[in-house]
């Protein structure tokens, strides 16, 4: 255990005494809003693109067929709603939503190899900036330079969100115990399930009584005041951190054994992690959990428009519901899984595992049988709310192993399996993109069967072997 040595200036120490509230604390909140400041820049073209493209016209002959739903009651003000004037297919619907997932994948390792020998602080700013300015620039590119140029800056947007996670992992590994991680972790994680009920929800509602334009800038607004605060409040230690009270450091050292980064840290070891089975393991659970979760966040939306020909007010409300319970359950389960932790009821790695199938199939097992209901909206909500709730265990599952594997290359380790599992986040909306050609219930049903199938078998092994022990490559040699 190292000693404290006091880096504090006297201005750092007289404020340590005024703020009650722990930074690790601060930390945390201002992570759960970076992570809802991410999906909410991401997700809002997911509602927004419904109202981008021409209204689909179904036959009489398709409606009583049953392959979609009757269009419900509509109020004279929503008659006056203009369908959209870009006439997209489907397919190319889908290359949009999941063109941002082609650099998201690229972004997680240099973004983790940065955090690790840099601070995670700046890494996070300098990714959230670039998704930011390219979000108030969508706008202009979709009525300047048309689709094409918006899969580009779809995929830059992406590698700068890319950095996000690796960051956020960073700050958990330095600023949170091992018996208040799985609490906090949700919490921060997280994020994503707020963050994607906030922009369904308040796009619904800015396209409802604006303009389609809004929607990016309102969120873009929203994430450039979240960067001025984050510069002032967070750091990427409590070793750096300026104002930090005596007491915290105190409880810091005790429980995690030093303050600050290992500035002594080896080269990532490359060899000996891709080597591990581990680590294999935990890529493919995280690719299965990413495939189920893409779907629905990218692509429930236009199920409930083209499918149930939802109004897009009630589109952005119904679509956020299954991800509130998501967030909810996310919490309750991660602090479940640190209670059992903490009284050593059973290891960590069988909390992690037990967390992680609940995410998986039973998971799936909703989503399938949501789109064998009928067209009653308020079951189907259920059965998909009740599927995004079972999956709120993902975060004190796989999510959080990476951090209890190797704490000294948590940011690198996310990345590499954040960034892969990003795959899932390209091939999923392309996927749902090719199926749903015409948009009928049958080619949702296909869609929901492969997501069940994606989710259930790559997490087998993780079931199998995962582990949440410490492994013997994060203390490789120390450079002298």
């Amino acid at each position: 255990m190292e000693t404290i040595e006091d880096k504090r200036p006297e201005w750092g120490k007289k404020l340590s005494h005024i703020v009650p509230i722990p930074q690790r604390v601060i930390m945390s909140i201002m992570g759960f809003l970076s992570i809802i400041n991410n999906y909410t820049l991401r997700s809002c073209i997911s509602v927004t693109i419904t109202r981008l493209v021409l209204e689909r016209k179904y036959s009489n002959e398709t409606t009583a067929s049953g392959e979609v739903c009757p269009k419900p009651d509509i109020t004279i003000e929503e008659e006056k709603i203009p369908g959209g004037e870009y006439d997209w297919s489907q397919e190319l619907q889908g290359y949009i939503l999941g063109s941002f997932y082609i650099g998201y994948i690229i972004g997680h390792v240099p973004a983790g190899l940065l955090a690790e020998k840099y601070g995670a602080k700046w890494v996070l700013v300098c990714g959230m900036s670039t998704v930011t300015i390219l979000t108030l620039l969508t706008p202009l590119c979709i009525t300047l330079l048309g689709p094409y140029a918006l899969i580009v800056l779809r995929s830059v947007m992406g590698f700068g969100a890319g950095f996000s996670y690796p960051s956020c992992s960073a700050l958990l590994a330095h600023w949170v115990p091992v018996h208040e991680r799985s609490l906090l972790g949700a919490f921060i994680m997280g994020g994503g399930q707020m963050g994607t009920v906030l922009s369904n929800s308040i796009s619904g509602t800015l396209l409802r009584y604006t303009t389609w334009p809004w929607v990016f800038y309102t969120f873009g607004i929203l994430a450039t005041l979240w960067i001025l605060f984050f510069i002032i409040l967070c750091f990427s230690d409590p070793d750096s951190h300026p104002y930090i009270s005596d007491k915290e450091k105190e409880y810091l050292l005790k429980h995690m054994g030093r303050l600050g980064r290992d500035h002594n840290l080896p080269p990532f070891p490359w060899i000996p992690v891709f080597k591990s089975k581990e680590m294999w393991v935990l890529i493919l659970a995280q690719i299965a959990h990413d495939w189920g979760f893409y779907v629905m966040s990218s692509c429930f939306p236009k199920f409930l428009n083209d499918v149930l020909q939802l109004q897009i007010l009630k589109t952005g409300i119904y679509s956020s519901i299954p991800f509130l319970l998501f967030w909810l359950s996310s919490l309750l389960l991660g602090a479940i899984a640190d209670c059992i932790i903490k009284r050593n009821v059973t290891r960590a790695t069988c909390v992690r595992k037990w967390m992680t199938f609940i995410a998986a199939t039973p998971s799936g097992l909703f989503m399938v049988i949501a789109v064998y209901i009928g067209c009653d909206t308020v079951w189907i909500i259920l059965s998909f709310s009740i599927s995004m709730a079972l999956m709120g265990g993902f975060y004190a599952g796989i999510k959080l192993t990476a951090n209890d594997m190797t704490p000294n290359y948590s940011a690198t380790v996310m990345a590499i399996v954040n960034g892969i599992g990003g795959i899932a986040g390209v091939l999923a909306p392309y996927s749902v993109g090719w199926i749903t050609v015409k948009t009928l219930f049958h080619e949702w049903q296909e869609v929901f069967w492969l997501a069940l199938a994606i989710l259930t078998i790559p997490t087998i092994p993780f079931c199998i072997w995962g582990t949440a022990e410490v492994q013997e490559w994060n203390e490789p040699a120390k450079k002298e």
